[in-house]
């Protein structure tokens, strides 16, 4: 086995041949790889006009001896803290898998360096082009599950949180994480249908013995699923519970602050009342030294009533 990049082709293409068995990675294709490899592979023209332009929906097409298959596989960016869906292409022939990619896949690439340098997965991947394609999809598909692991973690982390009163905090937290499940959603769910299309021709295209491994693909994409959907449930009732403790506080804040106005009203009125300069030609609140006192103890004792009767309802 041995891996070299391709002749004649830029740097961004590598090739793997073991037991007649080839696979040619391309990152970033342009239009001279295209043209090299409908050169040597004779590409269908629907798939030479499809190699290049970004395609939004998973599909599997089948021509005379080619085979084009579109999936869309999750990856995280640690530096944007985000989960987007990158495109990836794969082209089957006689005996020849292709897949082309615009952005990294560190998980292709773990898998295509293992074969590479370990004998363990040229005897176990480069039996036939089935084993390599199953088994690059079923370790993509699988590669999947860390990730909701470490987004797992977050939705505890910010569960906890909630329960610690840092729910406003958490409004931006909470976002953030059903952002990745919707494009881990949006990579996921469409392509279900076309790994089960896979498996139905599957013993016609690579015979019946790997049945069992488009079984396990399609049950790994089911895994991931329910995976999930159980994040996205989870997100969902917390976020509900974050809101229903935010409306409360602020209820509670609205209750506060309408119980003082309440009770600084009258305050007000008195003060207003008895601030008006008539008053000053009134000989009994201008020579009598007790008026302002007995109107002070008035207010006091007026205010206090009412704090009891707050607390009484409990609306204090």
């Amino acid at each position: 086995m041995f891996a070299v990049p391709y002749s004649l082709l830029i740097k961004f293409m590598k090739k793997i041949t073991a037991n007649n068995i080839t696979w040619i990675d391309i990152e970033k294709p342009g239009q001279n790889d295209l043209d090299e490899i409908k050169e040597r592979f004779h590409l269908h023209p629907f798939i030479a006009n499809q190699f290049l332009p970004p395609i939004h929906r998973p599909k599997i097409e089948e021509y005379p001896d080619q085979l084009f298959i579109v999936l869309h596989f999750p990856v995280f960016n640690p530096k944007k803290q985000e989960t987007k869906p990158v495109e990836l292409d794969f082209i089957i022939t006689a005996d020849t898998l292709i897949t082309s990619h615009i952005g990294k896949i560190p998980d292709l690439e773990t898998f295509f360096n293992d074969c590479q340098l370990q004998d363990y997965h040229q005897s176990q991947y480069f039996q036939g082009l089935g084993y390599l394609l199953f088994g690059l999809l079923d370790w993509l598909v699988d590669a999947c599950l860390p990730m909701l692991d470490h987004i797992g973690e977050k939705i505890e982390i910010i569960e906890t949180h909630v329960f610690e009163g840092r729910e406003k905090e958490m409004l931006s937290k909470i976002a953030l994480v059903k952002k990745d499940l919707i494009d881990f959603r949006r990579a996921v769910k469409p392509q279900r249908s076309v790994l089960e299309i896979l498996e139905k021709k599957s013993p016609r295209l690579f015979g019946a013995g790997l049945k069992p491994a488009a079984q396990e693909v399609v049950g790994s994409c089911i895994r991931v699923w329910n995976v999930l959907e159980n994040h996205h449930e989870l997100i969902s009732s917390i976020e509900q519970t974050n809101n229903s403790l935010l409306s409360y506080k602020l209820g509670d804040i609205m209750k506060f602050l309408t119980v003082v106005s309440f009770i600084t009203f009258p305050l007000s009125v008195i003060v207003g009342f008895f601030g008006m300069n008539v008053f000053d030609k009134i000989p009994v609140v201008r020579e009598n030294t007790l008026t302002w006192p007995f109107i002070l103890f008035g207010m006091i004792i007026s205010t206090t009533i009412m704090v009891f009767y707050f607390k009484r309802k409990k609306w204090l």
